[in-house]
């Protein structure tokens, strides 16, 4: 049935499942009022031109079936397309032939666009021939770019159009936020409302999207990082970071290693190695520590080293808000902390410290606990980070 021509169809939805079904052309290559097209794991040809006009396109695994598709036929959909409403990419990976040279097409009504699991050589040549100005959700989730040499290109000139529309998500909600697992990069503006965005690429090679995201925000401020348990965070890494006067906010969680958890406290201490007047991260505001791979002393030694330092006297410093979850110290099966409280007065005294804290459930609040130090042969009062 789908072979046959549909000169008068408007909309199609087509679920493949398990059924075996032989490759075929769809629709006779007739289907010129189509508006709504959804095929998931169809293994279905089509000639360029047969989609046009088209408010949604959504395509999911089309390539695993028999499909014959190439970039140029899904470029070719869109470019017909310009009153596109949702577009949506899953698991593609058409065949990559070289399209060709085409003007950047606007879509003025583009709200919605994805790609799950696709090629980065995809999305690159799907996003660099389209402008989406009224885009209120925009998400490359799991996307691979094939090298290290491409990923510069696919970042500065395939994402060309779209780096002020992340930067104006950004400016909207007054926040956005990195995670470095170890695996990839994130960047997102949590999707609890609209606009939002979301963007996953797979990949070990990370300075290039620090400074791709400082490029797009320019110093704005409300940007976070997180630096993701387990996750191996090079020391180059850290330097890409220091500069960045975007950030006001850094959740630390244990690295790969106590060494590496350390290095990563210790980094917020140190000056610019462009400017020793200032320290790493300048407009650091709030610090979220957990885990277990520091101590309050080793918070106290990185305080003296970002608000006392010789270098820096005269400048004026961002105020530094501290933040311990509560319970976050007893993750993984780990001995919880005790931090002694003649440590936590210290930090608390710093000229620069804006508050130290305990954060989260407070049905504890207020606990002590004594410990026995071995080296002292003495009890210890400490406050337990419950």
């Amino acid at each position: 049935y789908f072979h046959m021509p549909a000169p008068h169809l408007q909309t199609i939805v087509l679920r493949a499942g398990e059924m075996g079904i032989g490759a075929f052309d769809l629709l006779g290559g007739s289907a010129k009022h189509l508006r709504h097209v959804d095929l998931d794991g169809t293994p279905i040809r089509w000639k360029t031109g047969l989609f046009a006009q088209l408010k949604v396109l959504r395509l999911v695994s089309m390539s695993r079936n028999g499909s014959e598709s190439t970039t140029t036929h899904l470029l070719d959909a869109v470019q017909a397309s310009p009153c596109l409403e949702h577009l949506e990419f899953a698991f593609m990976n058409p065949a990559a032939d070289h399209p060709p040279s085409l003007p950047v097409v606007m879509h003025p009504g583009l709200r919605f666009i994805a790609f799950y699991g696709c090629g980065g050589r995809l999305a690159g040549a799907i996003l660099r021939h389209i402008r989406a100005p009224s885009c209120t959700t925009f998400c490359l989730n799991g996307i691979t770019v094939s090298d290290e040499q491409n990923l510069p290109i696919f970042l500065n000139e395939d994402l060309q159009n779209f780096k002020e529309l992340l930067r104006r998500i950004h400016l909207h909600n007054g926040l956005s936020e990195i995670t470095l697992d170890g695996e990839g990069f994130q960047w997102k503006k949590p999707p609890r409302d609209v606009p939002a965005f979301y963007v996953y690429i797979y990949g070990d090679h990370l300075i290039p999207f620090i400074s791709w995201v400082e490029h797009i925000l320019q110093g704005d401020p409300g940007l976070s990082i997180r630096f993701e348990f387990g996750a191996s965070i090079p020391q180059e890494l850290l330097e890409s970071i220091k500069p960045m006067r975007c950030t006001t906010r850094l959740e630390l969680e244990d690295l790969r290693s106590v060494d590496e958890s350390l290095r990563a406290l210790k980094f917020i201490g140190e000056p610019l190695r462009t400017d020793p007047s200032s320290p790493s991260l300048p407009c650091l505001q709030e610090l979220l520590l957990t885990g277990t791979n520091w101590t309050a002393q080793n918070v106290l030694d990185m305080v003296r080293s970002r608000f006392n330092s010789s270098l820096w006297e005269g400048t004026i410093r961002t105020p530094l808000t501290i933040s311990v979850p509560r319970g976050a110290l007893a993750t993984y099966r780990r001995l919880q902390q005790i931090f002694d409280l003649t440590t936590l007065a210290k930090i608390r005294e710093i000229d620069g410290v804006e508050c130290f804290q305990f954060v989260g459930s407070g049905e504890l609040d207020g606990s002590l606990a004594i410990t026995w130090d071995e080296e002292t042969s003495a009890p210890v009062w400490g406050w337990r980070g419950l």
